[in-house]
């Protein structure tokens, strides 16, 4: 019998124990002084004896933690409800935390430099996130802020916060990394932020989080470009500036209090009634304080009730609108300015083959700018050699002529996409990074567009993409030995996206040869198989290609397809016949099949310009020129300078690069998300695969 009621106490335990874990799991919670709360909202007909159940909390306590509820609760008040746990190595920067909706291809690595914290404090707050994070779930993001001093009396105004060398240029296919999965970082810029976050809760809108923060609406929208009156997504988190944190709370004799600023004509009893205390309750938390005035920063007993707050005159949808409007009004002016900023290097006597890249990329962008004006659209075009140099950008710039651009073409050095992104941001002017894959500029400024989709978003689009189109056969990878590494980031993406769909694969070793007519797995089951080679290296493709046309002349109703990589584009002619053959799927940023008829007509009007031929590269970069051109030119003509804020719809129609526009988060700049997959089937066609 004991042993029964043992087991009985032990159960009820767990339960309660899994109960109490299942209601706060996502619940916000703040730590101040090292103890950390939750930020609990009174449900309806809510009592203290509720709250004993749920938390594990007495009457005393949360009358302790919050003296606004010494009257009891009310519903929709916050309170503060400890949670028993002390903060590890905090640190006075850290005040709370907030939700990030994980979005697919982002890293631990990506959210830590969007947020400016180290990824070792987003492994904390999530255990487990360090062996792999999933689009569509939740992360606990630390809050950080450059700490400022607080206010020494209730009567203190708030004071606003105060706010490499020349690179060889690279074709933006070329190189297979990401950006490290694990940094540590104890830098400041790490471990502080210029900006408040906010998720989006539900019902929340422009205004009600204006009032929450004490910030106008217009600031709001000019630090987060991505939001609208209209466009106001529950889950997305928007930037606030510093000296609008939410409230400034305090513990003093084991009690919580926040500090407010008094608003015009508010008197002690009016903001008593809109926390839900009372007027001896907020004298006794200001014991100097006689009279209040506008912008006096008061003490206010815990407990607030945030949703509750309105104003007496709310702001109407319309005039909201037309704060939108005035801050992006649209601005046709019937003549666009582009200005294209790439080291042409014309102070060398022989230029090399990338300078002679990047001037064939203007001699396309051209060719896109003749194609608009026999449109009618008015276009200045003012070329600048950048000549790979800090101070000749700098130089450029500072030409009173480049605040009327309308668009900046910048080169792929990091250093002159910072100085010509800060100078876009500075005067509002659209920025695009055409050639480097690994600046992480478009995270943070507004203006800039990333043409080609970073390594990490294309690697999750891929493997997504994989699943769809060929998870319904028998995946079988081939791994050379010893281990070549070139691929591994991909492989190993590809690997964790098929353990989470509960696909199996297996796996082959081979060496400098490769024998497949051995293996009676592979001819095990029903359905079709997918090779996925674990290195894109050319000595790798010559080994398997035979091996896998062995088998399937060996077994010529087996369904076989070769799933491969962007690299094997430059190879396309040497093994083209092989491709048809064995139903070869590549992924890729960009491809001009040189079949169709568009690609062709374009080959013929560049030799009519220009009397030579394109270099031999991929990309090729006239067309690279052309399809940027076209697309950007196209949008300012349409929609004028501020297009990015309108609806930007996808354009599929180009001739070697698509574009699929979106932002990183609600104050970055723009990735192009567009790629290909690339069938070379057995009936001898090409098929770009776009979605």
């Amino acid at each position: 019998m004991k042993h029964i009621r043992l087991s009985i106490a032990l159960f009820l335990c767990f339960s309660a124990v899994f109960l109490l874990s299942a209601q706060t799991e996502n619940l916000q919670t703040k730590v101040i002084d090292g103890k950390e709360f939750y930020i609990y909202k009174v449900k309806p007909s809510e009592g203290f004896y509720s709250l004993s159940q749920k938390f594990g909390i007495s009457q005393e306590e949360v009358i302790r933690y919050n003296p606004a509820a010494k009257n009891g609760l009310k519903r929709g008040q916050l309170l503060m409800i400890p949670t028993n746990k002390t903060s590890q190595g905090s640190d006075s920067g850290i005040e709370s935390t907030f939700e990030h909706t994980i979005v697919r291809g982002e890293s631990l690595y990506s959210i830590s430099k969007t947020y400016k914290v180290p990824i070792q404090s987003i492994i904390d707050l999530n255990p487990g996130s360090e062996r792999g994070i999933k689009a569509g779930a939740t992360l606990k993001i630390p809050q950080r802020y450059q700490k400022k001093e607080r206010p020494q009396t209730a009567q203190a105004k708030t004071q606003p916060a105060q706010t490499p060398q020349p690179q060889t240029p690279a074709a933006p296919e070329s190189g297979d990394k990401t950006a490290p999965k694990t940094v540590a970082s104890t830098s400041s810029e790490e471990n502080s932020s210029e900006y408040v976050y906010h998720t989006i809760g539900e019902g929340e809108t422009l205004f009600s989080i204006s009032k929450r923060y004490d910030i106008d609406i217009e600031t709001i929208l000019k630090l987060n470009p991505g939001i609208s009156p209209t466009k106001m997504k529950k889950g997305s988190v928007i930037r606030l500036t510093p000296d609008t944190k939410e409230s400034t709370v305090t513990v003093e004799a084991n009690q919580l209090y926040t500090q407010y600023k008094v608003r015009k004509k508010e008197t002690l009893y009016s903001i008593s009634k809109k926390f839900g205390t009372t007027v001896e309750e907020i004298k006794k938390c200001n014991p100097n304080v006689k009279q209040i005035k506008q912008d006096d920063i008061i003490n206010i007993p815990a407990g607030i009730e945030y949703n509750t707050v309105t104003a007496e005159n709310p702001i109407t949808s319309a005039e909201i609108n037309n704060i939108y409007n005035k801050l992006y009004k649209s601005d046709k002016k019937g003549v666009i300015n582009v200005a294209v900023m790439l080291p042409f290097m014309l102070n060398q006597v022989h230029p090399d083959t990338k300078a002679s890249l990047y001037t064939e990329y203007y001699q396309g962008f051209l060719m896109a700018v003749d194609s608009l004006k026999r449109q009618g659209a008015s276009i200045n075009v003012y070329a600048y050699d950048t000549e790979d140099s800090d101070a000749t950008v700098q130089s450029i710039l500072s030409a009173p002529q480049m605040k009327e651009m309308d668009l900046i073409i910048a080169p792929e050095n990091d250093n002159h996409i910072k100085l010509i992104a800060d100078f876009g941001v500075a005067n509002n002017i659209n920025v695009v990074n055409t050639f480097s894959l690994k600046n992480e500029e478009v995270s943070l400024n507004a203006k800039i567009f990333q043409t080609n989709i970073p390594h990490s978003y294309l690697y999750a689009e891929a493997t997504d993409r994989f699943i769809r189109y060929l998870g319904n056969r028998k995946i079988v990878f081939l791994a050379h030995t010893p281990e070549l590494t070139d691929k591994k980031d991909f492989v190993d993406e590809l690997k964790a996206e098929l353990n989470r769909a509960g696909i199996s694969y297996q796996e082959i070793k081979f060496g400098n040869d490769l024998n497949l007519l051995n293996k009676d797995s592979l001819l095990t089951g029903e359905g079709g198989i997918v090779f996925v080679p674990t290195s894109a290296h050319k000595k790798v493709l010559s080994v398997i290609i035979p091996a896998i046309e062995a088998l399937k002349e060996n077994q010529a109703d087996l369904d076989v397809a070769l799933f491969g990589y962007p690299d094997w584009l430059t190879q396309v002619s040497e093994h083209l016949n092989e491709f048809y053959k064995l139903n070869t799927y590549l992924y890729s940023r960009f491809y001009a099949n040189p079949f169709e008829e568009s690609t062709k007509s374009f080959h013929k009007r560049f030799l009519y310009w220009y009397n030579k031929d394109m270099i031999n590269a991929s990309p090729q970069y006239a067309l690279l020129g052309f399809d940027t051109g076209i697309y950007f030119l196209s949008a300012i003509r349409e929609q004028g300078k501020n297009f990015a804020l309108q609806e930007m719809k996808p354009s599929t129609d180009r001739i070697q690069t698509d574009f699929s526009f979106q932002r990183i988060n609600n104050w970055s700049g723009f990735i192009n998300k567009s790629f290909y997959f690339i069938n070379f089937t057995p009936d001898f066609t090409i098929r770009k695969i776009r979605e």
